[in-house]
């Protein structure tokens, strides 16, 4: 069974470059519960420095502003170029890093937590992490892994990214990604069968998932729930409902806090807690994306 860690990405296991005086934070997911994966946008000021080794591989997407960058990773050579827009770097976890740059670049830099990635490499080719090492990469283009970060800088500045079921599949289609096409393996992987869910099986699942639509709710806490791979349970949730987990979820939330918008008169902030919105703010967001009016509105006409 695969049981990647539940506890929350902080900055504090990164390298935190991005808490460092002269960049300027566009955004981050500090502070939103994100387990599988840790990102930041940011302005980064000019920098010279060693990174120490930390375990969870990283990657600096950047957007915007070509910047002069040299990095050596140690057991490799010094690797040095002006890198521009949408030019992606990769760093495996336990490396020891001495990066320069000049410029203000404004990037995405996100950690993969390794435990995730391990999940990844048992899942596609039945052995251990460290037989499929991720290889650093320098100022590459790759446009399916492009698409990801893409997904992650959307869910940071448009109001997604409060949506941890979305990031836990986000981070794990990230990690397959790594392990496929920017390891040392040479294993062919594994075609991952599309499993199914039993009907017993799915009606169960359904029944967790709506008596904890108040807590947060995770891809891992649902596959454990029965008994299968978080890496398989998207596509087996879609294949039995015809939405993704995340969608099945947003969509009971929303119907939930309309019941209560419409019967009660408790304080929208305590309908978006009951039904597992993080905030009045996030249900809001949510809310006019899909009724097409606030919850303030909806309870108004509701009550005409």
């Amino acid at each position: 069974m695969i049981g990647s860690e539940s506890r929350t990405f902080t900055v504090s296991e990164t390298h935190g470059r991005v808490l460092r005086s002269e960049n300027h934070l566009v955004a981050q997911s500090h502070d939103l519960g994100w387990s599988g994966l840790y990102a930041a946008i940011f302005e980064e000021g000019p920098y010279r420095g060693i990174e120490p080794a930390i375990p969870h591989p990283y990657l600096i997407y950047h957007l915007d502003r070509p910047t002069e960058v040299t990095r050596k990773i140690e057991g490799f050579h010094v690797e040095r170029a002006l890198i521009g827009p949408r030019r992606i770097c990769l760093a495996p976890g336990g490396a020891v890093i001495q990066t320069r740059h000049v410029g203000r670049a404004e990037i995405l830099q996100l950690y993969i937590r390794q435990s995730v990635y391990e999940d990844a490499v048992r899942e596609m080719y039945d052995c251990d992490a460290a037989e499929v090492e991720i290889m650093p990469r320098y100022a590459i283009l790759d446009p399916l892994l492009e698409q990801l970060l893409l997904k992650t800088r959307r869910a940071l500045q448009d109001g997604l990214a409060e949506d941890r079921v979305y990031m836990d599949t986000v981070a794990q289609m990230i990690a397959v990604h790594l392990a496929r096409h920017h390891s040392s393996s040479r294993r062919v992987p594994r075609t991952l069968r599309a499993e199914t869910i039993a009907n017993w099986k799915m009606q169960t699942l359904l029944e967790f998932i709506e008596q904890n639509l108040h807590t947060d709710l995770s891809v891992t806490r649902m596959a454990a729930e029965v008994g299968m791979s978080p890496l398989s349970l998207p596509k087996a949730f879609r294949t039995a409902t015809g939405q993704s987990p995340h969608q099945y979820i947003l969509k009971r939330r929303i119907e939930c806090a309309k019941k209560l918008l419409f019967s009660t008169d408790m304080p929208i902030v305590d309908v978006s807690l009951s039904v597992g919105f993080s905030s009045q703010s996030h249900l809001g967001n949510w809310f006019r994306r899909v009724v097409g009016i606030s919850p303030a509105e909806y309870r108004r006409q509701g009550f005409q």
